[in-house]
């Protein structure tokens, strides 16, 4: 008898024990389960999974308004002849609305470039087919333009005077006299076309500015002149003379520029002669092409 109210006495010890949240000398599973109320107080709500598409802008954020050449190579180029390098996660999207676009940056859409000023990259385009209204001044970007790279030598390669081979973006820009027919095409001719007088049609930018972009491996050397579509129309020098060839180096860079200057048309002379298929090399020249005399009566 003794025993069993022993046994029932521990048993009651027991329960109140576990109302009371005691949990022994050697700690228990259960108490150690039951989080402080705290815990639950300090969560906080995480980010949704959008944001992580968004990468975070090294430096601030930058914008300019422009219109556009070209978009090639990892490159964007503006009329106002510069070329910037595009961020790899560059976002195209519709400059009215900020949502998704039809256009493509090609030659004539007007942008807004939104530049991150920790790399100098362009991290948006934002497209339209009218002019945008200014935003940053064209100060405050150009400094990001990639003009020419550093040339580095690489040790693995051993091409000739150090050109490693690598594609280099070229842009041609030429302003072509106020007299040019708007009407009239503009040409690049070059010697790795065979002399076409219509090898590579230009792009207009304004009256009397034309833009073309094409892609070279460093070290090419290139000989080239500007036409109107055929040899009799090809580009004078300033002195009404046939233009000897120009040349071309293509460096090891980023992108490269060359810009130049029309001074007059070999047609515009109604006294010179009509080259027809002749190709133009310097052994070739024009020298005696001359303004007619002029006899003033006695």
């Amino acid at each position: 008898m003794k025993h069993s109210s022993h046994r029932i006495a521990c048993a009651i010890f027991a329960a109140c024990a576990l109302s009371a949240g005691y949990a022994g000398p050697f700690g228990s599973a259960a108490g150690a389960a039951l989080p402080p109320p705290t815990a639950v107080a300090t969560m906080e709500t995480p980010p949704p999974l959008s944001a992580t598409a968004t990468p975070s802008p090294s430096g601030r954020l930058v914008k300019f308004a422009g219109q556009i050449l070209d978009e090639q190579a990892g490159f964007v180029f503006f009329t106002t002849g510069d070329g910037f390098r595009l961020d790899p996660d560059v976002k195209i999207v519709d400059a009215l609305t900020g949502g998704p676009t039809k256009l493509q940056p090609v030659t004539t859409t007007y942008a807004r470039a939104v530049f991150d000023t920790g790399n100098g990259r362009v991290v948006q385009l934002a497209l339209s087919e009218r002019p945008l209204p200014p935003d940053a001044a064209y100060e405050d970007i150009k400094h990001f333009a990639i003009a020419l790279s550093t040339p580095y030598a690489n040790p693995d390669l051993t091409h000739a005077e150090g050109f490693t081979g690598q594609p280099v973006p070229v842009t041609f820009t030429v302003e072509v006299p106020s007299r040019t027919p708007f009407s009239d095409e503009i040409y690049l001719a070059t010697d790795a076309s065979g002399w076409s007088a219509t090898a590579v049609r230009m792009d207009r930018i304004d009256a009397l500015h034309y833009r073309v972009t094409r892609t070279f491996p460093s070290g090419t050397r290139l000989l080239y002149r500007y036409t109107r579509g055929s040899w009799k129309s090809a580009e004078d020098d300033e002195n009404g003379l046939q233009r000897k060839p120009r040349l071309l180096l293509v460096r090891n860079s980023d992108v490269q520029s060359e810009k130049d200057v029309v001074y007059s048309w070999g047609d515009e002379d109604q006294f010179s002669p009509n080259l027809g298929g002749a190709v133009p090399t310097p052994f070739n020249p024009r020298p005696f092409n001359l303004p007619p005399v002029i006899v003033k009566p006695h």
